[in-house]
């Protein structure tokens, strides 16, 4: 049997209603709260959301589903941007799913909707937190397990993929898998990364690691991303611990107005300019009592300037973006679209890439709360198979994450195709929950390289009926 429209596919969900009674949900208003993600560019409403429990629903909606090749989307908090997580059939969201089972003395067991937020504040009242925390910490441990979940501190862990250690999930043929390096271990491999195309992730079981109470903040102001380069080189070195976590921004100081055609409509006739500045981000960790000594700890870096110096808890280091969260939320910009486009570049060629861009880019283009990210990584922190990097032990990532007025919506999503090709080109590789446009086999086949054929073979052995996130990455 096989549904197509949303009516079709809403009759052929009776039988799975009564099953589940009131954790299928068809309440159009509901329905339409999951219609978009994070991007806020891309719509598609479900048929039904099935609030699920725990894996037996999980397995019980996949195998129902599969009968009938009703597509399923796996969503957590979808900060997704480019519809990764949307589906006219049944969208499983993992809220439900949001206990955090067990801390120990090295890990957390989760339940796929746990929030890094919720996890961390539980864990730091023990002395211990995650290796690896996104800048947003909204997002759940499932979510970024699916894609990578990359931070400040992933040149030295990796990402929060490297650092699951077990996963329970229910693969597309409706089984319920527990797996991990030594259990499983290709679909471990195959799990982590994918997002959502080979299974859905129903708990997550993280390390931990020791965390001292006190972090001391350094803010460094570079005028030169190859100085910038430079001294991030001398931070990740394996052989100096000094520095906990390291990370940047491209930040414009705007000058004025330059000529760029006749008369004086701003974006036809004239565009701002400005000078680009490469704050970078440094921490130390520190037992109260025994502060770091900031020359000690400095003196090997050439910044500009040494911009600010302070001390925050764990905690609070941890939770430092959500003021400007919160900010972007009363402003009205959380609610605009922002596709984000975050690359991944070779470190040999980075500067050149990254200069060309911004050199194109007016400083007002991002919109209010707009940023350019920049996150220098070792490559050998990471043995995801599925995460996708350019070779060499060190790379640098960058990421323009803006948010425009709908009236400039398309002009954005031209410049962040252009900036995405270019990073190609250049040997880049896309991260992907952002904006992402690859639409032929050709495209993602370019994407994953030598995991390629790997990734095809998973899915035609775990998810045989293609009913897991289909119209994402094409295969054929």
């Amino acid at each position: 049997m096989s549904v197509s429209t949303t009516a079709e596919i809403s009759a052929a969900l009776e039988g799975l209603a009564a099953e589940l009674g009131d954790r299928l949900v068809f309440d159009p208003e509901i329905r339409s709260q999951f219609e978009t993600d994070f991007g806020r560019w891309r719509f598609q409403t479900p048929a039904a959301v099935a609030r699920c429990r725990d894996a037996q629903d999980v397995a019980r909606v996949i195998r129902y589903c599969r009968e009938r090749k009703i597509p399923i989307a796996p969503r957590s908090q979808g900060h997704t941007q480019s519809g990764q997580s949307l589906t006219r059939g049944v969208l499983i969201d993992t809220a439900a799913m949001a206990e955090i089972l067990e801390i120990g003395e090295d890990y957390a067991l989760c339940e796929a909707g746990v929030v890094w937020r919720d996890l961390v504040i539980a864990t730091t009242e023990r002395g211990l937190i995650p290796p690896v925390l996104t800048n947003n910490l909204s997002v759940t441990v499932s979510g970024t397990t699916s894609v990578a979940g990359l931070g400040v501190a992933s040149f030295r862990h990796g990402s929060q993929a490297d650092n699951a250690i077990e996963i329970e999930c229910v693969t597309g043929d409706g089984e319920i898998h527990l797996c991990s390096r030594e259990q499983e271990p290709e679909l471990f491999d195959m799990v982590r990364c994918s997002l959502g195309q080979i299974a859905v992730i129903t708990k997550v079981k993280t390390r931990l690691r020791k965390v001292a109470p006190m972090v001391r903040m350094y803010t460094l102001v570079y005028d030169d991303l190859g100085r910038f380069m430079e001294d991030a080189v001398r931070v990740m070195d394996p052989s100096n611990p000094t520095f906990a976590t390291a990370g940047g921004i491209c930040s414009p100081a705007p000058m004025g107005f330059r000529r760029i055609g006749e008369g004086l409509e701003l974006g036809k006739g004239m565009i701002g300019y400005g000078l680009w500045l490469f704050p970078m981000y440094l921490t130390i960790e520190y037992e109260p009592g025994s502060e770091p000594d900031d020359d000690e700890a400095l003196e090997p870096l050439s910044p500009w300037r040494l911009v600010q110096t302070q001390d925050v808890t764990a905690l609070e280091f941890a939770r430092r973006m959500e003021p400007m969260f919160e900010a972007w939320k009363l402003s009205g910009y959380w609610e605009q679209p922002h596709p984000w486009m975050e690359t991944t570049l070779p470190w040999n060629r980075a500067q050149e890439f990254i200069e060309t861009v911004l050199s194109n880019l007016p400083p007002g283009a991002l919109g209010p709360g707009g940023h350019v990210l920049l996150w220098p990584a070792r490559t050998d922190a990471s043995d995801v198979p599925l995460f996708m990097h350019p070779g060499g032990n060190i790379v640098l990532g960058w990421g323009v994450l803006g948010s425009v007025p709908a009236a400039k919506h398309e002009e954005m999503l031209m410049q962040l195709e252009m900036a995405s090709e270019l990073s190609i080109a250049y040997g880049g590789k896309r991260y992907l929950s952002g904006y992402i446009t690859f639409d032929t086999a050709e495209r993602w086949a370019a994407h994953f390289g030598d995991q390629w054929e790997p990734l095809k073979a998973a899915k035609k052995r775990w998810d045989p009926d293609g009913i897991l996130a289909p119209g994402f990455i094409q295969y054929e």
